[in-house]
């Protein structure tokens, strides 16, 4: 699969995350069936230079994400979990829903990626990260990650 593709697809995975975690429910073939029918090949134009932007991701390599994500969160209840990660006082649950949905979608991809491919998704979600916050908590967000990447000799 193409770099780009690849970018899109993780770019769309974090906005699922995101919208999942905006409104909580376990009807996760629901929201990417929507996800599916209101984005995928929709054009969008760009409000300043009147550019247009195509929407195209991997159908199945969003499905798979979608599905490690489903699994990573009901597994030991892991947005309490990720506090002991966390080495400053604001608890995740207290985090912003974009810090938090760059995070679990980090995590969930990466849990269930090979060693020698970690770095490399890695930074394409900071970067992607980039588009969303500022680079105090791309910082903050690699830091979480990383912690929790070694605690579970994942990397």
């Amino acid at each position: 699969m193409q770099n780009n593709i690849k970018s899109q697809t993780r770019l769309v995975f974090i906005q699922f995350v995101f919208s999942h975690l905006s409104k909580p429910s376990n009807e996760f073939e629901k929201i990417k069936s929507e996800f599916d029918y209101y984005f995928y090949n929709k054009v969008l134009t760009n409000i300043s230079n009147q550019d247009e932007i195509k929407i195209k991701y991997n159908k199945n390599y969003f499905s798979k994400l979608v599905d490690f994500y489903s699994n990573f969160i009901v597994l030991d209840n892991i947005k309490d979990n990720l506090n002991k990660y966390i080495s400053f006082d604001r608890k995740f649950e207290k985090w912003d829903i974009i810090n938090q949905a760059i995070v679990l979608s980090i995590l969930s991809e990466l849990s269930n990626t090979k060693k020698e491919k970690i770095v490399i998704a890695l930074n394409n979600y900071l970067n992607l990260a980039k588009n969303f916050v500022s680079l105090k908590e791309v910082g903050m967000i690699n830091a979480v990650v990383d912690n929790f990447l070694n605690d579970k000799k994942i990397l």
